[in-house]
């Protein structure tokens, strides 16, 4: 990685490193991709951060970012399983980051790595890593010495939004996936299909004739989330189980927090 200072490519350091943003960082604060550095006002959202390979005279460090989650691929029970880890992938770990060192002041990732490796303990299953160093402006065209103005963002494509910016909108923040558990027990003993992104999962209103249940998906977030946010990560989740419809997503609360639940299914015959 480019950076004096920066020692976030060993997988063994990433306990001590954990055990020290207890100490580093703002207490209550929750931050899945574990920013370790001085904390400075927000002056970018997430969006607006650029990514470098190194350090320039204009940029000052503010820290290092780092965020992992493991991938275990295939229709299955789900037991609590962090949304996270169930959509594992270097663009949402990439988004973790960005809001992180954001939320932290930032307004620059530097030399951003990500890095996978084959858990021996499952089968199939992966760990995915990515890390960067955060900085900010201190002098430059670039630099915002007003620390009160509103953050910088990105324009919206023009004149409608692009599908990147309509991805972002419908998908909920990158850090609230670590915050929403699955539980999902199939009511098929047998199920395959190539996976699917939220956006390609169809919700409907009632299961139709052609189409098989699976069973009942749970998307829960203690301490509450936007249900807007649940709504869609059922979607997700669906669609990386392979199932290609939603029938009648319903949410609620409870003293613990907030749950959305929808049924899973299937044409009986998928092409």
């Amino acid at each position: 990685m480019t950076g004096s200072g920066a020692n976030i490519n060993g997988w063994g350091s990433l306990a001590a490193v954990s055990a020290a943003v207890l100490v580093v960082g703002c207490a209550g604060r929750f931050d899945p991709a574990h920013f370790q550095g001085t904390r400075e006002a927000r002056r970018a959202e997430p969006e607006a951060l650029v990514e470098l390979s190194a350090r320039t005279s204009e940029l000052e460090t503010l820290g290092t970012v780092h965020a992992s989650c493991t991938s275990k691929p295939g229709f299955r029970h789900l037991d609590h399983e962090a949304l996270s880890d169930l959509d594992c992938s270097s663009e949402r770990l990439r988004l973790t980051l960005r809001e992180s060192a954001a939320s932290a002041g930032g307004e620059a990732l530097l030399g951003t790595t990500c890095n996978s490796r084959r858990l021996a303990t499952e089968l199939d299953a992966s760990e995915l890593y990515c890390a960067a160093e955060v900085a900010r402006y201190r002098n430059g065209a670039s630099a915002s010495l007003r620390p009160l103005s509103a953050p910088r963002s990105n324009e919206p494509g023009k004149p409608a939004p692009s599908v990147s910016d309509v991805k972002r909108i419908d998908e909920p923040d990158a850090s609230l996936s670590f915050r929403i558990s699955l539980r999902f027990v199939p009511a098929v003993s047998k199920f395959e299909h190539p996976a699917l992104s939220g956006a390609e999962v169809h919700e409907l209103t009632r299961l139709p004739l052609s189409h098989t249940s699976l069973g009942d998906l749970v998307a829960s977030c203690k301490g509450g989330c936007d249900e807007r946010a649940l709504r869609y990560g059922v979607l997700i989740a669906a669609g990386r189980l392979g199932a290609p419809d939603v029938v009648g997503i319903r949410c609620f609360s409870s003293a613990r927090g907030n749950s959305c639940v929808g049924t899973l299914a299937a044409p009986e015959r998928l092409e």
